[in-house]
C-alpha cells in the first residue's frame, strides 16, 4: 500500500513538472504579438522578431528608404508598432503617431506642454532635466502609455487622437525622471523611477542625495481617468535611506514578465551615497579597498538593492528573490572618475565604485526558465528565474562610465546578441579572434553556457550605444558615430545602420545615415523602423535627427 501511494504521489509530481515544462516550452516568442510592442519588442524584452520571415541577410541588401520624417534633435526610443502605425517620442518634446506605410502623421502631441501644465517646471529642473519623453510607449486597447523625464510622469493618451486621458507623478523629488520604458501586462503597467542626481552632485552647493529608486505597478481606470498604484517596491528601504543610502535607480530598457510564476524582472543601478557605517566599514577593511574597484566585502547591507536583479510578484509586489552583486558601488559626479574628474569628499565621502549598474532590465527566456542580463562592467549573466541563482557569467569586454553593456540585448532560441560600448576607449581584444580594438564591438554568446561565439568591431572604428535587434538570420544594430580624436564627439558625426550575419558576425551592410544613431530598431513585415539623433550631454548633432523607415523586397 505504501508503495502504491508513493507511486501515485511521484506520478502526480512528475506529471505536474512535465505540465509546467510543457507550458514554458510553449511560451516562445512565436506566441507573442507579431508586431513590435515595446522597447524590447514584447514582454520578454528579447528584441527578437521571431515571426518575421521577410527581413534577412539577403533581403536587407535590397532595403530602400520608404519614409523619412525630420524632427529637431531627433528620436532615440525604439518605436512601438500597432496596426501599421509607429508610436514614438521625440527629443524636441513631441509624441507622434505615424502611419509608416504612407508616411503620414495621424497625430502629434506636445509632451513639454503636458509636463508644464501638470506642474510648473522650476529653474533647477529646466537646467538639469528635459521636459520630454524618451521611453518607448506601451499600448493596450485604445490607450497609449509613456513616461516623462521632468516630473517623472506616466501619461495615458487616446491611441486614436492623442488626447490626454490621465497623468500620475511617480516621484515629487525634483531630480526624478523616468528613463525605463514601461511594460503592460493584463492591465497592469510596470515602470520604475530614475534620477539625474548622478550629475547634479557636481553643482556647487548641491546637497547629495535624496533619490531612491522605486518600482511601480499601476492600473489605469478608464472610467475615472485616474491611475491606481497597485504596489511599489523601493530599492533602498526607508530605514537604510535614513542612514544615508541613496540611489539604485530603475532605469534601463523594459521589465520582462514570467507569466507562469506571475513575476516581473527588473534591474537596478549603483548607489549615489552610502551610510557613515558603510564608509567606516570600507576604511577598516583589510586589505584596504582601492577606489574605483568593487570588493566582495561586508559593507553592503543585504537590503540595499544596488546593482541588483529583482523578481517581483506581479499581483502583490512581494519580492520573490534578489540577485545582489557584491561590493559597494558608490558612483555619482562628486565621486569623480579616474583621470577625468577628481573626487569631492564633501559630496562623496565614501570610496567610489566602478559604476557597474544594470543599465537594462533582464530578458526572460521561457524555454530555459532563465533570465539574461548585461551589466555596465561588461559582464553578461544567466540567472535562474526560479531562485535567482547565477547559472553562468561571461565577460564580454571592458567597463566604462557608459558601459560595458547597457540599454538592452537581443536573445533568440540559441544565442544572445550584445553591444560592448567601451565608452572609456580602452584597448581590448575581441573574442575569439584576438583582434585588438579601442572602440565598440558587437557580439554573440551561446545561450546555453555564455561562451563568446563571435565579436565584430563596429565599422569605421565606430562607437555604438544602441541595443541590437535579431530577425531571421540577421542582427540589426546602430553604429552611433565615429570619434577619431577620442574627444567623445561621436554625436557630431554620421552614424549608420549595421546588419550582421547572426551566425558569424560578418557585416552584411553598413548603411551611413545623415546624423548620429543611438536607438534600437523595430521591424514589421518588410519594414525596418528606427529614429536618429539624440539629446545627450554633448554638443548638438550635425543635422536634425528624424524617423526613418526602410523597406526590403520580399
Amino acid at each position: 500500500m505504501r508503495f502504491s501511494i508513493l507511486s501515485v504521489v511521484l506520478s502526480l509530481f512528475f506529471s505536474a513538472q512535465a505540465h509546467v515544462l510543457s507550458n514554458r516550452q510553449s511560451l516562445t516568442a512565436d506566441s507573442l504579438s507579431t508586431q513590435w510592442t515595446g522597447w524590447g519588442g514584447n514582454h520578454y524584452n528579447n528584441r527578437w522578431a521571431a515571426q518575421n520571415k521577410v527581413v534577412s541577410s539577403r533581403s536587407v541588401l535590397s532595403a530602400v528608404e520608404h519614409c523619412n520624417v525630420s524632427y529637431p534633435i531627433g528620436v532615440s526610443a525604439t518605436p512601438v508598432i500597432s496596426d501599421n502605425v509607429a508610436y514614438f517620442p521625440t527629443w524636441n518634446g513631441s509624441f507622434v503617431a505615424l502611419n509608416y506605410q504612407n508616411c503620414r502623421t495621424l497625430w502629434s502631441i506636445n509632451v513639454t506642454s503636458i509636463i508644464a501644465s501638470y506642474a510648473p517646471i522650476t529653474t533647477f529642473q529646466a537646467a538639469n532635466t528635459r521636459p520630454v519623453s524618451r521611453t518607448s510607449p506601451q499600448i493596450e486597447g485604445n490607450t497609449v502609455y509613456f513616461g516623462t523625464l521632468t516630473h517623472a510622469l506616466v501619461v495615458a493618451v487616446d491611441k486614436r487622437n492623442g488626447r490626454t486621458l490621465g497623468i500620475v507623478r511617480l516621484s515629487s523629488i525634483p531630480v526624478a525622471v523616468i528613463t525605463m520604458s514601461p511594460t503592460i501586462y493584463h492591465g497592469s503597467l510596470f515602470v520604475g523611477t530614475s534620477s539625474v542626481e548622478t550629475s547634479t552632485t557636481k553643482l556647487a552647493g548641491y546637497q547629495c542625495c535624496s533619490f531612491v529608486g522605486e518600482m511601480f505597478a499601476l492600473r489605469f481606470n478608464e472610467a475615472t481617468k485616474t491611475f491606481e498604484i497597485q504596489w511599489s517596491v523601493k530599492s533602498i528601504p526607508d530605514t537604510r535611506h535614513a542612514e544615508g543610502w541613496a540611489g539604485a535607480a530603475f532605469w534601463g530598457s523594459q521589465p520582462s514578465i514570467d507569466a507562469i510564476r506571475r513575476q516581473v524582472f527588473v534591474g537596478t543601478g549603483n548607489s549615489y551615497l552610502s551610510s557613515n557605517a558603510s564608509v567606516q566599514c570600507q576604511k577598516d577593511t583589510t586589505p584596504a579597498i582601492t577606489p574605483y574597484t568593487l570588493h566582495d566585502d561586508e559593507c553592503l547591507p543585504k537590503n540595499v538593492w544596488q546593482d541588483s536583479i529583482l523578481a517581483i510578484n506581479i499581483d502583490n509586489g512581494e519580492v520573490n528573490w534578489v540577485q545582489q552583486r557584491p561590493g559597494v558601488d558608490l558612483f555619482q559626479a562628486g565621486c569623480g572618475y579616474p583621470n577625468k574628474l577628481p573626487q569631492n569628499p564633501a559630496v562623496c565621502p565614501g570610496i567610489p565604485g566602478t559604476n557597474s549598474d544594470f543599465g537594462m532590465a533582464p530578458t526572460y527566456v521561457p524555454s530555459r526558465d532563465a533570465i539574461i542580463v548585461g551589466r555596465k562592467n561588461g559582464d553578461l549573466h544567466a540567472i535562474s528565474a526560479e531562485n535567482g541563482k547565477i547559472q553562468w557569467t561571461t565577460s564580454t569586454g571592458p567597463n566604462g562610465v557608459n558601459g560595458g553593456l547597457s540599454w538592452g540585448i537581443a536573445v533568440d532560441d540559441t544565442q544572445i546578441y550584445f553591444t560592448v560600448i567601451n565608452s572609456d576607449y580602452d584597448t581590448w581584444q575581441l573574442q575569439p579572434s584576438g583582434e585588438s580594438v579601442n572602440r565598440s564591438a558587437y557580439g554573440a554568446a551561446s545561450l546555453s553556457d555564455g561562451k563568446i561565439l563571435w565579436q565584430t568591431a563596429v565599422p569605421q572604428n565606430g562607437i555604438s550605444m544602441g541595443p541590437p535587434t535579431v530577425v531571421g538570420d540577421v542582427v540589426l544594430v546602430a553604429r552611433t558615430g565615429q570619434d577619431p580624436t577620442g574627444a567623445s564627439k561621436y554625436d557630431q558625426s554620421q552614424g549608420g545602420l549595421v546588419a550582421l550575419n547572426k551566425s558569424n558576425g560578418k557585416v552584411v551592410i553598413d548603411r551611413t545615415l545623415t546624423t548620429n544613431f543611438h536607438g534600437g530598431v523595430a521591424v514589421d513585415g518588410p519594414f525596418i523602423l528606427f529614429g536618429t539623433g539624440y539629446s545627450g550631454p554633448g554638443a548638438a548633432a550635425l543635422v536634425p535627427g528624424g524617423f526613418q523607415v526602410l523597406k526590403v523586397r520580399r
